[in-house]
Protein backbone atom coordinates (compact mmCIF):
# COMPACT_ATOMS: atom_id res chain seq x y z
CA UNK A 1 0.00 0.00 0.00
CA UNK A 2 1.14 3.19 -0.85
CA UNK A 3 2.58 5.52 1.50
CA UNK A 4 2.71 2.55 4.14
CA UNK A 5 6.01 1.53 6.27
CA UNK A 6 7.00 -1.53 7.02
CA UNK A 7 8.04 -1.60 11.21
CA UNK A 8 11.91 -2.03 10.27
CA UNK A 9 12.15 1.21 8.01
CA UNK A 10 9.98 2.81 10.67
CA UNK A 11 12.45 2.07 13.04
CA UNK A 12 15.49 3.39 11.23
CA UNK A 13 13.33 6.70 10.49
CA UNK A 14 13.09 7.30 14.30
CA UNK A 15 16.38 6.67 15.27
CA UNK A 16 19.08 8.93 16.42
CA UNK A 17 21.79 7.65 14.39
CA UNK A 18 20.26 8.61 10.86
CA UNK A 19 23.44 9.98 8.54
CA UNK A 20 23.01 13.79 7.47
CA UNK A 21 22.48 12.76 3.69
CA UNK A 22 19.65 11.00 4.90
CA UNK A 23 17.51 13.24 7.79
CA UNK A 24 18.55 16.39 4.59
CA UNK A 25 16.24 14.46 2.66
CA UNK A 26 13.47 14.35 4.96
CA UNK A 27 13.96 17.89 6.08
CA UNK A 28 12.67 21.26 5.61
CA UNK A 29 14.02 24.50 6.67
CA UNK A 30 12.27 27.79 7.84
CA UNK A 31 13.60 30.45 10.40
CA UNK A 32 12.01 32.60 12.89
CA UNK A 33 10.76 36.17 11.62
CA UNK A 34 12.91 39.08 14.04
CA UNK A 35 9.80 41.32 13.02
CA UNK A 36 7.51 40.44 16.56
CA UNK A 37 9.19 39.07 19.55
CA UNK A 38 7.30 39.86 23.57
CA UNK A 39 11.17 40.02 24.75
CA UNK A 40 11.88 36.07 25.51
CA UNK A 41 13.76 33.68 22.97
CA UNK A 42 11.25 32.47 19.69
CA UNK A 43 8.85 29.17 20.24
CA UNK A 44 7.15 27.07 17.75
CA UNK A 45 3.82 25.51 18.10
CA UNK A 46 2.56 22.72 15.83
CA UNK A 47 -0.81 21.25 14.77
CA UNK A 48 -1.45 17.91 13.61
CA UNK A 49 -4.18 16.83 11.29
CA UNK A 50 -4.74 13.21 9.34
CA UNK A 51 -4.16 13.74 5.56
CA UNK A 52 -5.20 10.11 4.71
CA UNK A 53 -8.21 9.51 3.13
CA UNK A 54 -9.63 13.03 3.62
CA UNK A 55 -9.86 12.47 7.78
CA UNK A 56 -11.37 15.42 9.17
CA UNK A 57 -9.07 14.70 12.35
CA UNK A 58 -6.86 17.78 13.23
CA UNK A 59 -5.62 18.06 16.53
CA UNK A 60 -5.83 21.75 18.03
CA UNK A 61 -2.18 24.07 18.13
CA UNK A 62 0.49 22.70 20.47
CA UNK A 63 1.62 24.95 23.78
CA UNK A 64 4.57 27.02 22.51
CA UNK A 65 7.93 25.04 22.98
CA UNK A 66 11.56 26.19 22.19
CA UNK A 67 14.90 25.44 20.73
CA UNK A 68 17.30 25.95 22.92
CA UNK A 69 17.37 22.62 24.89
CA UNK A 70 19.41 20.97 23.06
CA UNK A 71 20.06 17.32 23.60
CA UNK A 72 16.68 17.24 25.41
CA UNK A 73 13.82 15.09 24.65
CA UNK A 74 10.43 17.40 24.90
CA UNK A 75 7.17 16.17 24.71
CA UNK A 76 4.43 18.07 22.78
CA UNK A 77 0.87 17.04 23.68
CA UNK A 78 -2.24 18.70 21.73
CA UNK A 79 -5.89 17.58 21.71
CA UNK A 80 -7.98 16.82 19.23
CA UNK A 81 -11.72 17.77 18.87
CA UNK A 82 -13.28 13.74 19.61
CA UNK A 83 -11.17 14.37 22.82
CA UNK A 84 -8.17 12.09 21.87
CA UNK A 85 -4.67 13.66 22.72
CA UNK A 86 -1.91 13.00 20.79
CA UNK A 87 1.93 13.37 21.60
CA UNK A 88 4.96 13.68 19.95
CA UNK A 89 8.46 13.85 21.13
CA UNK A 90 10.74 16.90 19.88
CA UNK A 91 14.82 16.33 20.23
CA UNK A 92 16.89 19.63 19.59
CA UNK A 93 20.28 18.83 18.43
CA UNK A 94 23.00 21.18 17.09
CA UNK A 95 24.05 20.72 13.12
CA UNK A 96 27.28 18.64 12.42
CA UNK A 97 30.38 20.76 11.12
CA UNK A 98 30.06 24.40 9.82
CA UNK A 99 26.62 24.64 10.36
CA UNK A 100 26.70 24.05 14.07
CA UNK A 101 27.15 27.97 14.49
CA UNK A 102 23.44 29.18 13.40
CA UNK A 103 21.61 25.44 12.31
CA UNK A 104 19.61 22.92 14.65
CA UNK A 105 18.15 19.90 14.33
CA UNK A 106 14.80 19.47 14.87
CA UNK A 107 13.33 15.84 14.90
CA UNK A 108 9.46 15.30 15.75
CA UNK A 109 8.80 11.75 16.33
CA UNK A 110 6.24 9.88 17.63
CA UNK A 111 5.78 9.23 21.37
CA UNK A 112 4.87 5.82 21.32
CA UNK A 113 4.67 3.86 18.27
CA UNK A 114 2.13 0.22 18.33
CA UNK A 115 2.89 -2.14 15.77
CA UNK A 116 -0.58 -4.37 15.52
CA UNK A 117 1.14 -8.07 14.93
CA UNK A 118 -2.57 -9.41 15.48
CA UNK A 119 -4.81 -10.48 12.85
CA UNK A 120 -7.56 -8.13 13.54
CA UNK A 121 -7.53 -4.30 13.60
CA UNK A 122 -7.35 -2.25 16.75
CA UNK A 123 -9.78 0.27 17.42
Amino acid sequence: SQGKLDPPMLACLISEDLPLNVVSKLAFMFNFQDVFSLGGPPRLCMQLFDSENNSPYTSSWSSGFGLESVGVTQIVGMHCKDGRSLEVSVSISVAPGRLSNYTKIVRICPRYVVVNQLSQPLR
